[in-house]
């Protein structure tokens, strides 16, 4: 069997295999902001396949963090919801299949749009934010402790930070997004310090054993942002305070390079991010998920072997074949049918349920 298929014990976790679903924003959460039958039903079938670690999407601590209270991310800021995300969690355990709940972003605070600086991307069009004060920054860290205590009280077997893709938690990270000039920003143990903190207050109420993973980029992708030194310097930072595994992605928005690769279609290839994860892996003692553009089993495998990554993710290749795990165990290792055409993000952004425009 190939190593890839091979159970693997990952963070205090039997892994059936080496293969991860990486979190990926379905729209379809009610609106409560909890899973709905459509999702539980997603949720299982890829579980079914055979996939070792499912991430879920970004479930948000706080529903006022959000951009719009009409939006189908799901929400886990109250006891009362627990029962509906253990639903959740014990059809994916049912299929002996490991789950970690991605804990998401805030953008607005008491209805304003928040940043760690008044900095927008250069060129966009987006309104710039303002800056959070220390106050409110130890108020969002209270409620992620929070979230992640109920993840586990749901039956979760970890939870993922998502510092990544300029999303909130990565503009702290980066250099060109926090602006800073307290205790949270200016040297990269500064912009790390929002993340300890969150990871020591989840670990207050979740105990020694629950792991909390994060997903952060290995480069911005722009001027003066996250770059790999960047990168290494602040997996090592993370991973020595607490961080039990690293996910690593990459770019953002309105960046060369984005979560789905160069912008730039002749420089598109598998694997975009994996000789940086590569480096971080080298750096940490902890094990490392790589995503990114990777499509093909065996190329998956020579990653494992070449101590690239311990974990690989993928993301559009389940929306296109939510069973493509199952395809591949019975013998079929033909690469993703998804072609990286990122018509499921029209989806998603239209407001839809996501699913792949090709079929």
């Amino acid at each position: 069997m190939s190593l890839l298929f091979e159970p693997y014990k990952f963070c205090g976790l039997d892994l059936k295999n080496r293969l991860v679903r990486s979190a990926t924003m379905e729209n379809m959460a009610t609106p409560e902001k909890v899973p709905s039958k459509e999702m539980l039903a997603l949720y299982q079938r890829l579980a079914r396949s055979g996939v070792g670690l499912i991430i879920t999407s970004g479930v948000r601590p706080d529903r006022k963090w959000d951009l719009s209270p009409y939006s189908k991310n799901m929400c886990i800021d109250s006891d009362d919801f627990i029962p509906r995300f253990a639903e959740l969690s014990g059809r994916v355990h049912s299929f002996g299949c490991k789950v970690a709940m991605q804990l998401g972003s805030f953008y607005r605070f008491h209805g304003e749009l928040v940043a760690p600086s008044s900095v927008s991307l250069e060129g966009s069009s987006d309104p710039v934010p303002r800056a959070l004060t220390p106050d409110e920054i130890k108020t969002i860290v209270q409620a992620y402790g929070e979230a992640g205590g109920r993840a586990k009280r749901a039956g979760y077997d970890a939870v993922q930070l998502n510092a990544a893709h300029g999303f909130p938690l990565s503009r702290f990270l980066s250099p060109y997004f926090n602006r800073r000039t307290d205790a949270y920003g200016g040297t990269p143990e500064n912009r790390c310090r929002i993340i300890i903190e969150i990871t020591s207050a989840i670990r207050e109420r979740v105990g020694p054993d629950f792991p909390v993973f994060i997903k952060m980029n290995v480069s911005d992708f722009i001027d003066g942002g996250m770059t790999l030194s960047d990168s290494v310097e602040v997996a090592k930072i993370i991973s020595q305070n607490g961080i039990a595994a690293i996910e690593t992605s990459g770019g953002m928005f309105g960046a060369k390079v984005t979560q789905s690769g160069p912008i730039d279609p002749s420089e598109w290839r598998e694997g975009y991010f994996m000789e940086y994860a590569g480096a971080i892996k080298t750096a940490v003692q902890v094990p490392v998920i790589l995503v990114g553009g990777l499509r093909n089993p065996s190329m998956m495998e020579s990653i494992i072997r070449e101590a690239k990554a311990d974990l690989v993710a993928m993301s559009r290749p389940f929306i296109k074949e939510p069973e493509i795990v199952k395809r591949w165990i019975e013998g079929d290792t033909s690469p993703s049918k998804c072609v990286s055409c990122d018509g499921c993000m029209d989806v998603y952004l239209s407001g839809e349920g996501v699913h792949c425009v090709t079929e």
